[in-house]
């Protein structure tokens, strides 16, 4: 039988009515007791290492999911990590970016509803992640709803919805059906593979900020940035990457951000197909100045990798 580290950090799966909302507070053993598919599938133990609503948190508290595993990585066959879903896709990236030849599951999933409330999601994706800890896919995952998605692949669409998440620029690693997973390859890996020894490396630079350009928005605006001492930029751009260039030309500031060593990396507002900086004169002129593009990466994806980029000691 298979070992299960939980580690909980809180988020609606977790959370029970409070003065001023939904508050998180169960840990992972009064969640398990509530499913009762678990029995006989592993052995699970827990840690509570985070006890937050999503929206707070900040890397910092990646870097504790991070040392966590790397706490106890050799003791455990694979781990569930509960999160609320507001960020988890961001946390799943980060954690994606932190391991280094991670070969065993690390399970992120969380819920739309609380594990004690009437008609819950909670209990189905807790059975779903663990059957995910205890299968052969390798690296970190995000299993919710009817989707197991690669750590770096994940995007949250709907906020009520019981499939909330989505697997962007890829398929996903296995459906969901009648509880069983059904994989998409008989060898899956998510993110943070490869091969030597586990290793973490928890560096991040938080002086990086994602900008929405939108019709009108100046491009005067990277200036606070660039004043404050931010070292990388995502700009969440139109279509394939497009930065205006007429008359509200961003490029001047695009390049006085470059010339002063901040990184410029353009992301996309589309949900699929990603960035192609080579296709039109809105592209082209960014990346002659050293825009760089974020490829097929989501937004989430493409922040918590410059964070991690720029964080490194020899960056």
């Amino acid at each position: 039988m298979k070992k299960i580290l939980m580690l909980g950090t809180g988020g609606t799966i977790a959370s029970v009515p409070g003065e001023d909302g939904l508050v998180p507070e169960l840990d992972g053993a009064a969640m398990t007791r509530l499913v009762p598919e678990l029995t006989g599938l592993c052995s699970i133990e827990y840690q509570q290492i985070l006890n937050l609503d999503s929206s707070n948190i900040t890397p910092r508290h990646w870097q504790t999911i991070a040392r966590a595993l790397a706490g106890h990585y050799s003791r455990y066959d694979g781990f569930v990590i509960t999160h609320g879903t507001d960020t988890m896709a961001y946390s799943a990236a980060a954690v994606s970016q932190m391991v280094e030849n991670c070969n065993k599951p690390v399970v992120f999933t969380g819920a739309q509803l609380p594990i004690g409330a009437p008609g819950t999601d909670a209990k189905d994706n807790i059975y779903h992640a663990f059957l995910t800890a205890v299968s052969n896919v390798k690296g970190v995952v995000l299993t919710f709803g009817n989707v197991v998605i690669h750590g770096k692949c994940a995007k949250k669409l709907y906020s009520e919805n019981f499939n909330g998440f989505c697997s962007v620029n890829r398929a996903p690693l296995a459906i969901i059906k009648n509880h069983r997973l059904h994989w998409e390859q008989a060898e899956p890996e998510g993110a943070g593979t490869g091969n030597g020894p586990f290793a973490i490396h928890p560096e991040m630079e938080e002086k990086v900020a994602v900008i929405k350009i939108t019709p009108g928005l100046p491009g005067s605006v990277l200036n606070h940035f660039l004043a404050a001492g931010y070292r990388g930029i995502v700009l969440e751009s139109f279509g394939a990457g497009g930065v205006p260039n007429k008359d509200n030309n961003w490029l001047p500031e695009v390049e006085k951000m470059i010339r002063h060593g901040v990184r410029i990396l353009c992301a996309t507002q589309c949900i699929y197909d990603g960035v192609d900086l080579s296709k039109y004169p809105i592209g082209i002129l960014a990346a002659r100045l050293g825009a760089e593009s974020a490829g097929n990466a989501t937004v989430e994806a493409a922040l918590t990798q410059l964070m991690w980029e720029l964080g490194q000691p020899d960056t």
